[in-house]
């Protein structure tokens, strides 16, 4: 289905000009363009799934056409979700990257009478968290005001709007679908810690027992795939969702049972946010699928841990490792805080109080700047003469007295922590004296080698 553009056709006359030229010239009323959606046939599909959501455009004119398409930065194209009186609309992109991007792509190509499909994912246009049969429609403009794609000679630009007819697909919330587990015909239970080990695996067992009359053939592990829950009941993205085992084909008899040991390796989670997790398995085929039942497992570091860490990293690098202790508490300065402010220093030796010392500082400076790269501080000058940070809270991170000098020396000291490079701002006040502006220049020169660019003049403060 097309909506018509408002802009008259241009005359048999001036197309076949423009033709001539290699230029293409605006479709009028009499283009159409068929848009088709259509997910996967299944009995349900999990949120959190990476469901297909293929789109087929086909060009029912007699003319060759040329659109933009931008695939899942809803640009062009727009996603509805109905169920009952919810109705959930896709957002159009904002980035200004993912707008440029668009604006002189290559243009796709639509044949007459032929169509093209174009593969994306539900979740890349909607954020469903409620279980249920849903409506699904969408609408798609083939070339946006602003929008410039090259194409050659003899396309036409196809600029109207298409609408696919609604199409229903059953979603259920991870939640809902554990809820269904007792009627497979393979149950799973898995047993597991209650915690991920932060430098060891952590193992699980995955019992299988065959509730059906036949034998059942099984496919280890391409048939399983781990499901990690956030707090929020749904799938933790870019947690590991594969079990790395060797390939076997299992065959259970009537009532048997197996067991499968799961191994999550150290590092799976160094990315990951340090809360509650629950965990379970997922069995899928081409004809069922099964949960097992949900384990919760806790990934955190407590006080014990991180002692153990920092004693650990104090001791260097160990062969190949690159200091993996070291590593994984940089990863999660901005959540250890508290913590690290409980680990006793007595237990540790020197090359640990130190390193200790050094990530609490790290971890009160996080939040000034969550993101490594360049991190520019800015100092103020008073009118008599006194340097201090510009910004209150970075100033409130260093405990005691020291002179603002050593506190830009613990910063720099600290920085490969955080992943940081420092830039130095200087913003006197408008009456402050010049003499002071250069005697502060003079009193952090020596800082200048391990800054990424000289210190330099600010605007002045009022």
């Amino acid at each position: 289905m097309t909506t018509s553009s408002s802009k008259k056709p241009p005359s048999n006359r001036l197309a076949v000009f423009l033709l001539a030229l290699g230029m293409t010239a605006p479709l009028g009323n009499a283009a159409e363009v068929e848009l088709r959606l259509a997910i996967p046939e299944a009995p349900f599909h999990v949120i959190g799934d990476p469901v297909p959501l293929r789109w087929e455009f086909v060009n029912r004119g007699d003319q060759r056409l040329a659109f933009m398409w931008e695939g899942c930065c809803r640009l062009n194209g727009r996603v509805t979700a109905s169920l009952g009186q919810l109705t959930l609309h896709s957002d159009p992109a904002t980035s200004a990257a993912q707008l440029t991007a668009h604006l002189f792509a290559r243009a796709a190509r639509l044949l007459p009478d032929k169509a093209a499909i174009f593969e994306t994912k539900l979740g890349d246009w909607l954020n469903i968290d409620r279980s249920g049969e849903y409506k699904l429609t969408a609408r798609y403009t083939g070339l946006l005001d602003n929008q410039q794609p090259q194409v050659g000679r003899g396309w036409q630009l196809w600029k109207n709007s298409a609408t696919a007819e609604p199409i229903r697909a059953t979603l259920l919330t991870p939640n809902d679908y554990i809820a269904r587990r007792n009627q497979a015909e393979i149950a799973l239970r898995l047993d597991s810690p209650d915690r991920l080990l932060p430098l060891d695996p952590t193992m699980l067992e995955l019992e299988l027992l065959n509730l059906s009359e036949t034998p059942k053939t099984i496919h280890w592990p391409s048939d399983f795939a781990l499901w990690f829950l956030d707090a929020t009941g749904g799938r933790s993205p870019l947690a590991p969702s594969s079990i790395r085992a060797a390939p076997e084909k299992l065959v259970l008899a009537k009532n048997q049972r197996l067991v499968k040991r799961i191994e999550i390796t150290p590092g799976a989670f160094d990315g990951r946010s340090l809360e509650q997790y629950r965990l379970f398995v997922d069995y899928k085929t081409a004809t069922s699928r099964t949960p097992s039942n949900a384990v919760p497992l806790d990934w955190q570091l407590n006080v014990a841990d991180l002692q153990q860490l920092i004693h650990l990293a104090s001791g260097g690098a160990k062969t190949g490792l690159r200091n993996r202790p070291l590593k994984l508490m940089r990863l999660h300065l901005g959540e250890l805080r508290q913590t690290l402010g409980q680990v006793p220093a007595s237990d540790l030796n020197e090359k640990g109080k130190k390193l200790l010392k050094e990530l609490q500082l790290s971890a009160a400076l996080k939040p000034f700047s969550k993101k490594p790269g360049l991190v520019t501080v800015k100092l103020g000058i008073t009118n008599d003469g006194s340097i201090q940070f510009a910004d209150e809270a970075l100033g409130q991170a260093f405990q005691g007295e020291k002179p603002i000098t050593d506190q830009l020396d613990d910063l720099l000291n600290i920085r490969k922590h955080l992943g940081w490079t420092v830039a130095i701002q200087l913003h006197p006040y408008v009456t402050t004296a010049n003499k002071h502006v250069a005697a502060a220049f003079e009193k952090l020169k020596s800082l200048e080698p391990r800054l990424a660019k000289p210190i330099i003049l600010g605007p002045l403060q009022n």
